[in-house]
């Protein structure tokens, strides 16, 4: 998740803008271990694949939410190749819930 990464550097002193990824992963040490690996700087948490998949239709790892300030999902994209490795791709996607604002 290179893409993400590279989003989070270019946001990270935005206050309006917050990531936070959210594993999957049953095994809380194979998730540390990822997790020192890859460096991710941002807020992770774990969470129950069985709710992941009742709540928000997780079948697909990874899967991205690009949520508004009052808790609405107003964009997803599934897989590995939905931001073709892009961060202007999640870019567009924060930018889009900036300018929209809060309903």
């Amino acid at each position: 998740m290179p893409h993400v990464k590279r989003a989070f550097e270019r946001y990270k002193t935005d206050d309006s803008v917050a990531f936070v990824l959210v594993s999957l992963d049953d095994d809380p040490k194979r998730l540390s271990r990822y997790l020192e690996e890859q460096k991710f700087a941002m807020i992770v948490a774990r969470g129950d694949r069985q709710i992941a998949e009742e709540r928000f239709k997780v079948t697909d790892v990874p899967a991205f939410f690009y949520i508004d300030r009052a808790g609405v999902i107003r964009y997803e994209a599934r897989g590995l190749e939905t931001h073709g490795e892009a961060a202007d791709r999640v870019a567009w996607y924060i930018e889009e819930l900036k300018r929209r604002g809060s309903p």
